[in-house]
């Protein structure tokens, strides 16, 4: 007998899962504190690597230019604006980045609370039908017995019988 409130339940976990999968679940991990300073560790490293990356390009394509200045150039000045520049790039990208993470994990937060509760009610009906069920559903009868033999009593077979792929079949 099919019931209704379980395959309720089942669904809108389901639903949750396939919809939801790369947001809410990958969310469920972290607090709020860690999932925020993992995602803006990770854009410093790709911030540092696009702003070097763009460097690098921009001295390829003016290369002619930067070597006619080569020798009347003040390079304690230019690593000096290069770095306030970086610092200035990742500053940016740092303050963005912690309010798009806070603003993208207190907007999963509502739907992993909802997923969350019904697994627990799903678990809590679980619970409540082992209560009710009497019967008592034995694997092995000792430790000691073997895997065949599990085996052997599960499919009705006698020591020495193989399957071969017949189960379920009238054996001959």
């Amino acid at each position: 007998m099919v019931d209704n409130e379980k395959v309720r339940i089942m669904t809108k976990i389901a639903i949750y899962e396939k919809n939801q999968e790369h947001e809410g679940l990958a969310l469920s991990k972290y607090f709020r504190e860690d999932y925020v300073r993992f995602n803006m560790l990770k854009t410093l490293v790709t911030s540092t690597i696009c702003f070097w990356l763009f460097v690098a390009v921009s001295a390829v394509v003016n290369f002619e230019k930067y070597l006619q200045k080569f020798n009347s150039v003040d390079y304690v000045k230019l690593v000096g604006k290069l770095m306030g520049k970086y610092c200035l790039f990742l500053a940016l990208f740092e303050v963005v980045a912690f309010f798009a993470y806070s603003y993208r994990y207190n907007k999963a937060k509502p739907g992993l609370v909802e997923y969350n509760g019904n697994l627990r009610r799903l678990i809590e009906y679980y619970e409540k039908l082992e209560t009710t069920d009497k019967t008592k559903y034995r694997v092995s009868d000792g430790i000691d017995k073997s895997l065949d033999d599990f085996v052997m009593q599960t499919f009705g077979q006698s020591k020495g019988e193989a399957d071969h792929g017949r189960t379920g079949q009238d054996k001959e």
